[in-house]
This record gives structure tokens, C-alpha cells and sequence, in this order.
């Protein structure tokens, strides 16, 4: 078992308190209710056994009823897996166990004041039906405000024994402290309790228990046949009254003891207040009891304090009178039934409805949630939970995979659901090794790639010695890589019992384990400093006392060096377990503080990462190490990605411990500056969200650009007709857009063509765009008609041809002519008749002259 651990999603084990013949005890941190509570497990071994797993479950039950500042509460009961387990009231202090060892016998009054706070607390539960069947010192705690608390109602049962759990010859209880009828297998009831608390009080009173012997069989025996020493023959300031008290307790016949607690309660407060008890002859003195100025310090000498009791009435007599049946517990215990009969029937009509038809729910949809938040949600429906761990590889470790019925399935109010939490990477199977022995299960679990946890050995009458009987996890269990296996394997019969040696020094300590078979090459010998225990004296053994060794083990004895300072080890990188193991074995006290928040993948999650005094420094021996554990986030911040590129924005995703996903592309036109850009994301930034979610980013993606055609080319072989250009802008997927015709030059090529296009050939452009062209238009030009100009006089010429220039040949001007017709007019011009010229074209022209000379038949070089 590790401290890492998480049982339900709901206990973080924390440390080891106890081992126990049926379970372990832990101490737990309740991450929904935020604070410290012990944890009990039912070993591995017994979980098997329906027998076992009813008892443990009844013992909750009947515990969890019981509520009392004298008794140790019960808050939770449930499963994990195959792993069953109780959740107790953690008590700070000691236990009476632990209180004899160090101090020994106790005050008188001291232990009158406590024996009468037990008997308060098993009233209560006897009030309720039920026997406690184990009291003895280890179950009475000491606050360290002097309270006391009675614990583990661990083997309490209802006193109607009609079912199989509870069938007659089953010996349950410790053979030191339980009652002759115990011993001899009969019935227990209430005044079994009370045998065992007069034996307490007997142990408290002198220091030891009134019976023992080699074995537990020997001191059954005893607890039947004889009669214990008077107290007052080991401790001589034991008074009278309190040796009666003890000794009427102690009755071997039921019906000479006190008939119930509250009766021995009473007596004992009359010897408290100087009064004689009842159980002492009436004709004894009163007897001065030691004042609390003379008991032990604190936390044994506070006076635990008890309900005060109702003011006397005229009519009441003050003592009950012998041979009356006191009636006052019985009518309590009916009211008190009635009064739970009442709350039952007022739940069941609440549950039902006012039609008086089963309530169903639907289970919600709850994969991806925290199990905190999804074990609150199906509460609040009315829903009983179990959890099973699932290998998952979708859904991050620890987070809900699911439920079963599915989501949505609608189930009656009080039904079971099942949660299935995810284990992440829980993908090996754990090999099944009971049956081998403990050398092939080893290799077993080594090659799976598990490690082997802890080994217990026990006696087995039927299974060899060296076989393994149990292990945890069960075979077939999915596990992470690295899972610790822990065995219980057989000792078979022929095995040495550790016996109790703590408190004796050490040599006593090797003369007993020497008498009970243990040879000096079987018995390692370890230091270690305590504020506890004397100098050479045993601190513990390991195994414990009554622990089975085999035959060839070796068995640990760890003597006191007393309280010497010590060097702070360094406990970082290791789990809560480990490093309370190694603090405590070198005699420091451990606390944890809150934990330290860490990065959802910091390595130090889960294990010490913080702690004070520093490693390395010198403390006194006893004094605390104050340890805080990293705690890995569970959420994380979406982060904001707009803007940036894929491999930018999935690594910043995953930096916080979410899951990248793209979804559909934005389209943009060519060249966008968001292209290729995070321009929406789910959930928007900041979001805070469970690690292991997903975040969807969608990015822009630019279309390719189109490239404009050419619609004019060579301007003397290639302008495109109308039709063309069209063609060739549909054939691109552009759109084509005819803007007005554009006016060309006398004998433009492009003349009835394309003559200007936009945007420019070959340029880029999105799909669809538009592309507008002009069709050219020539200009037509003016023809010189033959006999228009020649011979007509320059004013008659220039307005019959307004679109031309008429400019006059310099220097002269004048053609030499023998034509009389010519005379004065125009004679000659360039370029000739007939000629077609361009609108606004020059035409240079000479008037005609009469002379001897040549005729004007060529355009003159000369003038006359």
C-alpha cells in the first residue's frame, strides 16, 4: 500500500498508524471535506471472504450510529476495487497501551475518572444494542486535553446473533481482556464489556494485566478458573472502594457484575464525590480519593468530562434501590427507536413522492469530470457510488471515463452507479502468484514489470511454509508499471512467535527471544535515538509481538539511545510514506502542511516537495519536520493562440497540459496576413478547464491567387476580339467587366479590339475578381478627293476641310505655273490628292504663280 494512494478519489492516504489482525489503519487526508481522518482497510487476505467483508461492513454501520464525544466517530464506509475501508475521527494522543509503557501504573482517581469515561462510552453503544467485544488499552485513546475516546467498535455486533455472521463458538476479542464467556466461546452482551473494562482498570491500577500466560489459550484459561490478585496486593495506594469496583467488574458470573455501564458509571462517581460505592461493604468508611493536584502531567491528568446529570427530584431516591430494575435506559432506547423509525418513514415518503411510486433519476453525462465533482453530482441525486479504476487511453489519469448504466439511463433513486475513473498508462495485468512460492512470485511480478511491496508472514495449519496465501492487487488487476504487489505468505505451523519484549532492556530482551527458539545469529540488534524509552531499553520489534516468524527468519530489535539530536535527512522527491517512515525511525514527529501548488506535469507531484528544518541541519531528538507534498494542478488556463502559427499554438497547448485539436479552416482571399493564423479558438483564452481536455483552434487558410491573361499581347498580331477576351477571363475564373470603348490613333492595330485591360496582364488576383478591358476605336481620317484641292482657292479649301491644318510651304509659298487656272490658288500639296490622312493632320500646300517657267506638275523645291 502507498501513501500515494487515493481511495474513492475522495482519501489520500497519508501515513501508516496501525496493523491490526483484520485491517490497517491510516492516517488519510479528505480532499472533499479538506481535512485529516483515519482510514481503515481490511486486509487484502480477507477481502476475499464475503464472511469478512459483511462483518467489516456491519461494523461501520453499527459504529457510524454511535455518536459521542467519549467515542470515536465513524463519518464513511466503501469500496475501492476489491479494497474495503472505514473513515474514522483521527484523535491525536496516546492510547492506554502506549500510557502503561512509558509511565507504568497510573493515580487511583486518575483511573477511577477513566474508567468512568469508558463505561460512558460503551453505555452508549449498548444503549444502541450493540457490544464492543474488544475493550483494552489500545482501543482507549488519551487526547492531549486529557478527553477519552473509545475506538475500534471494530468486532461490535447487534446482540440479535439470528444471522451466520454472528453464530455462537466464534472467539472474537483479545484473549488478555476478554470476559470468561469470550473465553469459552459463548455469547457475548453488555457485561462482557464491563468485565473488560474492570480488567483495563486493573492494568491501569498496577501496571499489568491480572492474567498471562505462554500463549492465549493459557490465559483463556484463567479468565475461567482463577481469581485475580486484589490490586491493592501489587499497588498498596489502591483504595478500597476503587479494588471493589475493579473486582465486581471482574466477576467471573455475569450476574454478580454490573448490570450495565451507566450502573458502574454511577458507583464510580459516588467513590469520586467521597461517598462508599455499592460495590464495597456498606459498612466501609468513605474514602478520600487523591485530588487531580497529585495526578500525572497533562495529557493524563485533565478529568475527562461527562453530561451533568439531572438535578435530583424530591420524589426520585438518590441510589436505586437494590433488586429494582432501573427502567431509565429502556425507555430511553424505545424513544430513541421511535425516533428513528420516525426519520425513516419521513426519508421513505420523501423518496417516494407524493404518488407513492419509486423517484428515478437519469445519470448525467459527467466523462472529463474531476471524480470530486462527479461523486457530488450523483450524491446529489440520491445515488450510491462505487468506483473502478479502468485502463483509458482517451481520457487523462484520473479524470471520469464514464458511468455504469451509461449517461442518460434512467435508474431509481438509492441505486448503485458506477464510476469509472481513468488510469492513464494502468496497462499491465498483474500476474496471479498465490499458490507459488515466494521466490517464483517475486520473479513473477518483476517480469511483469511491478515491484514486490510488503511481505507478511503468517501461521497456516494447511498451506506449505514459503508459499504465498494473498496478495493486493488481485490477479488480473490493470495496473501502472511499477505498482507494488504486497504478499502475505505462509509460515506454515512449525514458526517462532515473536514475543513482547518492548520496555525491557536489552539483555532481558535477548533472554526472552532466546527461551522462545530465536538462536543469536536470528536476532539483528538496531539503535536509534528516543525521548521516550530509557537508554538500552527496547523501543520495538519488527515483527511485532505475536507476529509469526519462520522457523530460519531473523527478527529486528531496535533499542533506545535515548534522546540524542540528530541530522535532518532529506526526505524530498519522496512519497508522504517514505518520508514519515524515515523521520520517525530516527525519532522525529512529522506534519504536513498544505500542499505545494506545482505545474500540471511537475515531477515533484505527489511527493515531498518542501520541507523544514533543511536537510542536513541538527535537530533535537522528538521535535517535528514540517513536510508540504507537490500537488499537480488539475486545471489549467487556456492560453491565448490567436495570432499564431499551428506549431506555435499546439505547443503552447500542451505546455498547460491540454490536447491540440484543428478544426475546420477560415478561407481568405491571397496574400491575407492571417494566413496560416490561429483566428479562433474553444475554449476562448483564460477558460479554465480540466487538464487533459481538448482546445480547438481553427486557423486561416488563403486561397492561391489567379493570374490575370493577357488580352492585348503584341499590339500588332494578338489584341483579342470581344468574344476572346471574354473566353479567356471565364477560362481563370475571373469575371469579365466591358467598360467604354477607348479612342485609338488613325490605323490602330487594336481597332475593333482590346485596346486596355485592368489590372495589368499576368498580375495576381483572388478567384472572382473582375477584370475590366476597353475596346479600341480607330480614328477614320480624311480623304484629299482629287479635284478638291488643287485649283480651289485656300479659303473654299479650309472650310471644306475644317479637320485638317492647312499650313503654307515656307519660304515662298509658290509654284511656278503656266496654268492660269492655278493662278492665285492652290497649286500643289503634300501629301497629294487622293491621299487619306489622319483627323488633325498638317497638309502643307503653295499657291499657284503664272511664269515662263516649268509647269507645277511636282512638288517644287524651289519657290519663284
Amino acid at each position: 500500500m502507498e501513501s500515494s494512494r487515493v481511495l474513492s478519489d475522495r482519501y489520500a492516504l497519508i501515513s501508516h498508524l496501525a496493523r491490526g489482525g483484520m485491517a490497517d489503519v491510516w492516517v488519510a487526508e479528505d480532499r472533499l471535506l479538506g481535512r485529516q481522518v483515519a482510514v481503515k482497510i481490511l486486509h487484502g487476505q480477507y477481502a476475499a471472504s464475503e464472511a469478512f467483508v459483511e462483518r467489516f461492513r456491519r461494523e461501520a454501520q453499527a459504529a457510524a450510529n454511535l455518536s459521542h464525544a467519549n467515542i470515536v466517530a465513524v463519518y464513511d464506509w466503501g469500496e475501492d476495487g476489491d479494497t474495503y475501508f472505514m473513515v474514522m475521527e483521527l484523535v491525536q494522543g496516546r492510547n492506554l497501551r502506549d500510557v502503561i509503557r512509558s509511565e507504568g501504573a497510573l493515580l487511583p482517581r486518575r483511573v477511577a475518572e477513566i474508567g468512568a469515561e469508558v463505561c460512558v462510552a460503551v453505555s452508549v453503544a449498548h444503549n444502541q444494542g450493540l457490544v464492543h467485544r474488544d475493550i483494552k488499552p489500545a482501543n482507549v485513546l488519551l487526547t492531549p486535553d486529557g478527553a477519552v475516546k473509545v475506538a475500534d467498535f471494530g468486532i461490535a455486533r447487534a446482540w440479535d446473533d439470528s444471522e451466520s455472521l454472528t453464530k455462537t463458538g466464534a472467539v472474537i476479542g483479545t484473549a488478555t481482556y476478554f470476559s470468561p464467556e469470550q473465553a469459552q466461546g459463548k455469547t457475548a452482551d453488555a457485561r462482557s464489556d464491563i468485565y473488560s473494562v474492570g480488567v483495563v482498570m486493573y492494568e491501569l491500577l498496577t501496571g499489568s494485566p491480572p492474567f498471562s500466560g505462554e500463549s492465549p489459550v493459557a490465559v483463556a484459561y484463567q479468565h475461567v478458573q482463577q481469581q485475580p490478585e486484589p490490586p491493592s496486593k501489587l499497588n498498596p495506594n489502591v483504595p478500597p472502594g476503587l479494588e471493589a469496583i475493579v473486582l465486581k467488574a471482574m466477576a467471573k458470573d455475569p450476574v454478580i457484575r454490573y448490570q450495565s455501564a451507566a450502573e458502574m458509571v454511577e458507583d464510580i462517581d459516588r467513590l469520586l464525590a467521597g461517598q462508599v460505592p455499592l460495590a464495597a461493604p456498606q459498612n466501609e468508611e468513605p474514602t478520600r480519593m487523591m485530588t487531580s493536584a497529585n495526578l500525572p502531567p497533562v495529557p493524563d491528568q485533565a478529568p475527562a468530562t461527562r453530561p451533568d446529570p439531572p438535578p435530583p427530584q424530591q420524589d426520585r431516591a438518590l441510589y436505586r434501590e437494590p433488586g429494582r430494575t432501573d427502567r431509565t435506559t429502556l425507555t430511553i432506547g424505545i424513544i430513541a427507536s421511535l425516533a428513528l423509525l420516525l426519520l425513516g418513514i419521513i426519508l421513505l415518503i420523501r423518496l417516494l413522492g407524493s404518488d407513492g411510486g419509486v423517484a428515478t433519476v437519469t445519470i448525467p453525462e459527467l466523462a472529463g469530470n474531476q471524480p470530486a465533482s462527479a461523486i457530488g453530482e450523483l450524491t446529489q441525486l440520491g445515488l450510491s457510488i462505487e468506483q473502478e479504476l479502468i485502463a483509458s487511453a482517451d481520457v487523462a489519469e484520473g479524470l471520469v471515463v464514464g458511468t455504469e448504466p451509461a449517461a442518460g439511463t434512467e435508474v431509481e433513486r438509492g441505486s448503485f452507479v458506477k464510476l469509472l475513473i481513468s488510469g492513464g498508462n494502468a496497462t499491465i495485468q498483474v500476474p496471479r502468484v498465490i499458490d507459488l512460492t515466494d521466490g517464483q512470485a517475486r520473479t513473477a511480478i518483476e517480469l511483469s514489470g511491478l515491484e514486490v511491496g510488503d511481505i507478511v508472514v503468517e501461521a497456516s495449519p494447511v498451506i506449505e511454509a514459503g508459499v504465498v496465501m494473498a496478495q493486493e492487487p488481485e490477479a488480473g488487476t490493470l495496473v501502472a508499471e511499477g505498482t507494488k504487489v504486497d504478499l502475505v505468505v505462509s509460515v506454515g505451523t512449525n514458526a517462532l512467535t515473536v514475543p513482547d519484549v518492548v520496555g525491557k532492556s536489552e539483555s532481558d530482551a535477548l533472554f526472552v527471544l532466546s527461551q522462545t527458539g530465536f538462536e543469536v545469529d536470528q536476532i539483528r540488534i538496531e539503535q536509534r535515538p528516543s525521548a521516550e524509552v530509557l537508554e538500552g531499553f527496547v523501543i520495538e520489534t519488527d515483527p511485532e509481538a505475536q507476529q509469526f516468524v519462520p522457523r530460519d527468519g531473523f527478527v529486528t530489535v531496535v533499542i533506545s539511545q535515548g534522546a540524542v539530536p540528530s541530522v535532518v535527512p532529506s526526505v524530498l522527491t519522496r512519497n508522504a510514506e517514505e518520508a514519515t517512515q524515515i523521520l520517525e525511525d530516527l525519532g522525529f514527529a512529522v506534519a504536513f502542511d498544505d500542499p505545494v501548488e506545482l505545474e500540471w506535469n511537475d515531477p515533484l507531484n505527489g511527493v515531498v516537495a518542501e520541507q523544514n528544518p533543511a536537510a542536513g541541519s541538527t535537530a533535537e531528538f522528538g521535535s517535528t519536520i514540517r513536510l508540504r507534498v507537490g500537488e499537480a494542478a488539475t486545471d489549467a488556463a487556456a492560453p491565448n493562440v490567436l495570432g499564431d502559427d499551428e506549431a506555435t499554438a499546439r505547443q503552447k497547448i500542451e505546455d498547460v497540459g491540454l490536447v491540440f485539436s484543428r478544426g475546420p479552416d477560415i478561407p481568405l482571399g491571397p496574400f491575407d496576413p492571417e494566413d496560416g493564423k490561429a483566428m479562433e479558438q474553444a475554449p476562448p483564452p483564460g477558460s479554465v478547464t480540466p487538464i487533459g481536455s481538448t482546445m480547438t483552434i481553427r486557423f486561416g487558410v488563403a486561397e492561391p491567387p489567379v493570374i490575370v491573361p493577357d488580352l492585348i499581347g503584341d499590339l500588332a498580331t494578338t489584341c483579342l476580339t470581344k468574344a476572346e477576351a471574354d473566353a479567356a477571363i471565364s477560362g481563370v475564373g475571373l469575371i469579365p467587366d466591358q467598360q467604354a470603348d477607348t479612342a485609338l490613333t488613325f490605323g490602330h492595330p487594336c481597332d475593333g479590339r482590346v485596346a486596355i485591360q485592368s489590372p495589368d496582364p499576368l498580375t495576381a488576383v483572388a478567384s472572382g475578381s473582375q477584370v475590366s478591358y476597353q475596346i479600341g476605336v480607330a480614328d477614320p481620317g480624311v480623304e484629299l478627293g482629287v479635284g478638291t484641292v488643287i485649283g480651289i482657292d485656300l479659303a473654299t479649301v479650309q472650310a471644306n476641310y475644317p479637320s485638317l491644318t492647312w499650313t503654307q510651304n515656307t519660304p515662298t509659298g509658290t509654284c511656278l505655273t503656266a496654268d492660269a487656272g492655278l493662278q492665285g490658288n492652290i497649286a500643289w500639296i503634300d501629301p497629294v490628292e487622293g491621299t487619306t490622312v489622319a483627323t488633325g493632320s498638317v497638309v502643307i500646300y503653295w499657291i499657284g504663280h503664272i511664269t515662263d517657267g516649268p509647269a507645277c506638275t511636282d512638288p517644287p523645291t524651289t519657290g519663284s
